[in-house]
């Protein structure tokens, strides 16, 4: 099964592109849970609200904690580690960078892992 996640990746600022991303990387994570759910014993793990970013530093921070659980749970079933995905400043352009490099490695891993690439 080929991904459907084609963009990983989107500029610092850029509104647009971070939007698309959100959709395309949500349905990416759903990817993972189906292949999941299908194994013998089914694993089946829950959906976490990572499609829309509530505004403001509340509403990144919870999904930061979102997103990164449900990279907790998916990292032990390919075999995987990675940093902590929760701990990033989005307005800081360094950072964001860092962030989104690592995110990008780990989602790679993530499809070979688990036949979506």
């Amino acid at each position: 099964m080929a991904t459907e996640f084609k963009i990983n990746e989107f500029e610092f600022g850029d509104a647009a592109g971070g939007g698309f991303w959100l959709v395309e990387h949500f349905r990416n994570h759903l990817q993972y849970n189906a292949v999941l759910a299908k194994r013998t014993p089914p694993v089946l793990l829950p959906v976490f609200p990572i499609m829309p970013v509530e505004g403001g530093k509340i509403g990144r921070r919870s999904w930061l904690d979102s997103h990164a659980d449900w990279h907790n749970l998916l990292r032990p079933l390919a075999n995987a580690t990675g940093v902590d995905l929760s701990t990033v400043d989005l307005d800081n352009e360094n950072q964001f960078t860092q962030w989104m490099a690592a995110h990008r490695a780990e989602h790679a891993f993530l499809d070979q892992a688990f036949g979506v690439a």
